[in-house]
């Protein structure tokens, strides 16, 4: 009779797998959040992944390898991604049968008045399964839930990766910049200091009033001033560049200075909504969003019945060759439903479609955040670069205006005054100049950061 009843309610649980399971549906959740077509226009060139290519630099390609390979900050995400593999297996393995096994041994000692003394060994071993049904989908929308996850987490080392990228090609530029900057710093401290050696000639002759001379050394030690915190400066880029390759802070990396590349061609933008497969941010929030959804089904499904299968076998050691003599017998099967438990379920599946809501607007915001940042800078790349060529007109008209007023001053018709204020008005623009140029290079990089691209390369790198 006890085997038959067992066997009921086994054949009961496998009809009872057919029940129906929750499933998350998620439609047009980004729906109005991405517009027809950018508001700026963009090249023709197709974007490739490894954007950095296009500039040209040997050193930048090295620099950008030694990032992948040593940046710790793509250590934690590949570890992180790594913790969510391991995870996502450890939920697979509560949809099939647990095995245990079991041994013990004992001896029991019999005394038998004063002299006879019996010692008799007991050794149990016993094997111990347990299935649980998945009845409403709750294990393996856990499962799923996790698989999501892990999804995520790939998608975040590609973010990771996308971003460290253009972190340290900007990193690197402001690098080379700077030492076009402290090249340009030490030139003008040496024109300044000829003029003054020539403004104090013409002084002992009478040429020249003390005025002009105290003017102009005033002059030089300024621009003797901005050497020092453009070298400090130029070692804290270096020591940044350091730390992003995953190297000690002042170790020679063996850079070279090098003159600012010539912007690439301008790559094709595409459409807005292609941005929700190009960006691996996006595609990291969309599984994660996924991954939500499926833990409220996992909390839903936890609220209904559950039912469990659970078999043994176990023999002692004068029995052992009987092990498996009526093991069906030791098979059982157990349904057990949640009566109360004061809210705690209930407030389970609350809190997981709390967390589906905030997932929903962190993907939303994603995407909007994406189109921000492709449409910021396309039209920062489109200014930049007018301003770029209005500072060069700028300066070609600073350097003439100076060649002239030295020579008016040399000629008396101009004071020195009036000609020391077009010297630092050419000085300051051959600064700005330079600058603009390196502002103009790191919006465009920039714009390929925003535009994403296929970054799955990452994953082979770090396994």
């Amino acid at each position: 009779m006890k085997i038959i009843i067992r066997s009921g309610l086994i054949a009961l649980s496998l009809i009872l797998c057919s029940c129906t399971m929750f499933k998350p549906a998620r439609e047009g959740i980004v729906e109005n959040y991405t517009a027809g077509q950018f508001s700026q226009s963009s090249g023709q060139i197709p974007q490739q992944t490894q954007w950095w290519e296009a500039f040209g630099s040997e050193q930048l390609n090295w620099l950008m390898n030694d990032t992948f390979a040593g940046n710790l900050t793509l250590e934690q995400a590949a570890a992180r991604l790594e913790q969510a593999a391991a995870a996502a297996r450890k939920s697979g393995a509560a949809g099939k049968v647990q095995l245990n096994a079991g041994a013990s041994s004992s001896s029991k000692h019999y005394a038998y008045g004063d002299a006879d003394h019996t010692t008799t060994p007991d050794t149990t071993l016993g094997l111990y399964a347990s299935y649980e049904v998945d009845l409403w989908g709750r294990i393996k929308s856990t499962e799923k839930a996790a698989l999501a996850n892990w999804e995520s987490s790939k998608f975040d080392l590609q973010t990771a990766a996308m971003t460290i990228s253009a972190t340290l090609a900007q990193t690197y530029f402001k690098w080379q910049v700077q030492n076009e900057t402290l090249t340009i710093y030490e030139s003008q401290l040496v024109s300044n200091s000829n003029k003054l050696e020539s403004l104090e000639m013409r002084y002992r002759t009478g040429q020249a009033t003390s005025l002009a001379v105290l003017q102009q050394r005033q002059q030089t030690a300024a621009a003797e001033a901005r050497i020092p915190p453009a070298r400090a400066l130029l070692s804290t880029y270096a020591n940044s560049i350091a730390v992003l390759t995953g190297k000690i802070p002042g170790t020679n990396l063996g850079l070279a200075p090098a003159p600012l590349p010539a912007l690439p061609p301008r790559p094709a933008a595409g459409l807005p909504v292609h941005l929700l497969e190009n960006r691996p941010d996006i595609q990291a929030a969309r599984h994660s969003l996924e991954s939500a959804d499926w833990s409220v089904a996992a909390a839903r499904a936890a609220r209904l019945p559950s039912l469990s299968l659970t078999g043994s076998i176990a023999t002692s050691d004068e029995k052992i060759d009987r092990l498996f003599d009526d093991w069906i017998s030791n098979l059982a099967a157990s349904l057990a439903a949640p009566l109360l438990d004061g809210g705690s379920r209930r407030a389970e599946v609350d809190r997981t479609l709390a967390v589906s809501r905030e997932k929903i607007a962190a993907y939303r915001l994603a995407v909007l955040e994406a189109v921000q940042e492709t449409e910021d800078a396309l039209s920062d790349e489109l200014y930049q670069a007018e301003y770029v060529e209005a500072i060069r007109k700028q300066y070609d008209a600073a350097k003439n205006s100076e060649t002239e007023s030295i020579r008016r001053y040399q000629r008396g018709i101009l004071s020195y005054t009036d000609t020391l204020t077009t010297i630092v008005a050419r000085e300051s623009l051959e600064i700005t100049h330079v600058q603009a140029q390196a502002d103009l290079l790191a919006d465009r990089i920039q714009l390929y950061r925003a535009l994403g691209g296929d970054w799955t390369f990452m994953l082979e790198k770090k396994q």
